[in-house]
């Protein structure tokens, strides 16, 4: 778009505050569906390809409509890189002249300047802020209320502040990091932050409240909405641990109920001694179920305490409860110590919520530490029901929504306005599927594992460019790995390795162009193909071996039937395996193309794949289909094609 386009615009009833010269055609085509129908619906869903300017699309139109509407944006993502590039843009949008402000949140988690509490499991934590704030324990916490009060943090309203930035300041003042993100916030028009703080319902209660907002009040945007069915679902579920009831059993040994011989002296430690009792028959409970992974319902577990201890599961949750409340207001023990005791609390009354909820399922898993006892939630419109209900817009976003009926019928949405954007660069990825190599589960052995690894081999080794090889598990990765024999350098993600070091390992995996490339293996969903820029020659070539099916899992079986019960047995399938790989896959794919000049050829390495070709993204051309033995041809293809992209 032109100078005199972007001038009418803002004639028109709606303005846009787009920070750039020109745009592409792509974010031309997002800005013109949100204008024409922004306001009809409250619910928007698009896919958009990568790499397109998604963000200062959908800002554009949104923050002027927010703006006029006297409404708050709550931007979500799941990166941080992500939340950074809507700062950016708002900056963008500053120095072309719109008034704008805006903050990135990040989890109190990374932001906690007091080590012991940082390190605490996330929920744990959250509560051990809250506590330490609540008895005026935290100094960096009692330090911002003073410079609160003394109007010494006034002149940093209405800024534009990235997480880094927050961090700054508040070494600089010695002041909580967190706190002050949310005073500014408190005053900000568009706030990003993980998809968590609003999913998770005690987490959403907390930042409403502390940015005195309501729901309805609020566009919401989900930027990559497709991650955000696991995030939802993780948000409802809950599990407890056996050393976590050994640390709630060690919590109530150590209060201490003094020496009276008060009636309420006596009654106390009566019950103290009666929780301690029935703690370790549910922690001997736990492990004498848990030799396996098996479901384990309310009901059963139910029945297992009740025959061990003679007492009803609810008369013990409420002397629990009542304990807890009497020892917190005699102040005897109050502080993080009853936090263990506060898990096992919350963790019964969500078994008691969910007794005969059929979108949860109950599982025992054993560990290395014992055995989890975990609740776990297989349906996201539990979580993400409230947003769509009460917010005033939301706009669901992400280059692998397909089919958009699909996601919708999952989330929850029953109306939206739906559109997808075809890429600039369509046409300009080229793919061949590969038969006679396959990781269904059946196949996967010693032999498979060399066939492909030959294969990739020779091509990698025929090739002067960048190659990704993107598997569906780390398990298979290895196997692969272990017989591929290649004259490149060879960079690869490993299983819990640091953002640094990945991070490093990708930075040099981009320049190998240079000296005839490398060879990057990573894992489908993780790290190195989700979120991460390879423009140009940086990656030229993607193989991918496998199709990233789901591991099977009582919650994946749970699961399926849930989906069987309300859509029957195809749907169930294709909304539990199908299309969630498939959009690993998409996105694997995605790498290849970042700006309307890029290209890439893609191989696909299974003979699944001839029946998911519908799957694949439309703006990928399958050209061949080729054996696995016919490397001649798979290489003299891929390199001919390559050659004629370059020219190009």
């Amino acid at each position: 778009m032109d100078d005199d386009r972007k001038k009418n615009s803002k004639e028109d009833s709606i303005a846009i505050f787009f920070p750039y010269k020109n745009i592409r055609r792509e974010q031309d085509e997002i800005v013109r569906h949100l204008c024409s129908t922004l306001g009809e619906e409250r619910c928007y869903v698009f896919e958009a390809p990568s790499g397109v300017g998604k963000t200062v699309a959908v800002l554009s139109v949104l923050l002027p409509f927010a703006l006029d509407k006297g409404l708050r944006i709550f931007y979500m993502c799941r990166t941080h890189t992500q939340m950074g590039r809507v700062i950016e843009e708002l900056r963008a949008m500053h120095r072309s002249g719109y008034k704008v402000d805006g903050v990135m949140l990040r989890g109190k988690s990374e932001m906690c300047r007091i080590d012991y509490v940082r390190k605490l499991p996330y929920r744990m934590m959250v509560r051990a802020c809250e506590k330490l704030r609540a008895s005026h324990k935290c100094p960096f916490d009692m330090r911002f209320r003073e410079l609160l009060a003394e109007g010494a943090l006034d002149g940093l309203y209405g800024g534009i502040y990235h997480s880094d930035d927050i961090m700054t300041i508040s070494r600089g003042l010695r002041i909580c990091p967190y706190e002050l993100g949310i005073e500014l916030a408190r005053r900000a028009t568009v706030i990003t932050l993980s998809y968590v703080y609003l999913v998770d319902r005690e987490l959403r209660n907390i930042i409403l409240n502390a940015l005195n907002v309501y729901l309805d009040e609020a566009v919401v945007v989900i930027d990559e909405a497709h991650n955000i069915l696991d995030v939802a679902m993780e948000a409802e579920s809950m599990s407890i641990s056996t050393k976590n009831i050994e640390d709630a059993i060690s919590c109530l040994q150590r209060i201490k109920l003094g020496r009276t011989k008060s009636e309420q002296a006596w009654r106390l430690t009566r019950t103290k001694y009666l929780l301690v009792k029935c703690l370790r028959v549910i922690k001997q409970i736990l492990e004498d179920r848990g030799d396996r992974e098996r479901t384990y319902s309310p009901q059963e577990f139910t029945n297992d305490f009740e025959q061990r201890v003679k007492e009803s599961i609810l008369i013990f949750m409420e002397h629990l409860s009542e304990f807890m409340k009497t020892v917190a207001r005699g102040r005897r023990h109050v502080g993080l110590n009853m936090i263990s005791l506060e898990m096992v609390r919350d963790f019964l009354h969500k078994l008691i919520e969910t007794w005969n909820d059929a979108r949860y399922i109950h599982v025992l898993v054993p560990t290395k530490g014992g055995v989890d006892y975990a609740i776990i939630c297989i349906d996201p419109s539990v979580a993400l029901a409230p947003i769509l209900r009460e917010s005033n817009v939301t706009v669901h976003m992400s280059a692998t929504l397909s089919p958009l009926e699909d996601y919708m019928e999952i989330v929850g949405i029953k109306k939206a306005k739906t559109f997808k954007v075809k890429p600039s660069y369509h046409g300009r990825v080229k793919a061949v599927i590969i038969t006679g190599v396959t990781t269904a589960y059946e196949m996967r052995h010693e032999d498979m594992y060399r066939r492909i690894a030959q294969l990739v081999g020779r091509v990698a080794d025929s090739l002067d460019a960048n190659i990704a090889v993107f598997t569906p598990s780390y398990d298979v990765l290895n196997s692969v790995r272990a017989f591929l024999g290649v004259t490149k350098r060879i960079f690869v993600e490993e299983r819990g390795e640091s953002t640094a070091s990945l991070e490093e390992k990708i930075r040099e995996f981009r320049s190998m162009y240079e000296v005839g490339g490398g060879v990057l293996m990573g894992v489908l969903g993780g790290r190195t193909c989700e979120g991460v820029d390879y423009p140009g020659r940086e990656l030229e070539v993607v193989i991918i071996v496998g199709v990233p099916y789901p591991e099977p899992s009582a919650k994946l079986f749970a699961q399926r039937r849930f989906y069987a019960m309300k859509y029957g047995d195809e749907r169930a399938f294709r909304y539990t395996a199908v299309v969630p790989a498939m959009r690993k896959v998409n996105q694997a794919i995605g790498r290849l193309v970042r700006s309307p000049d890029d290209y890439g050829l893609v191989v696909l390495m299974d003979d699944r794949y001839v029946r998911l070709m519908d799957y694949i993204a439309d703006w990928v051309k399958i050209e061949n289909i080729y054996r696995y033995n016919e490397v001649d041809r798979i290489i003299e293809y891929l390199r001919a094609s390559l050659s004629r992209f370059r020219r190009s």
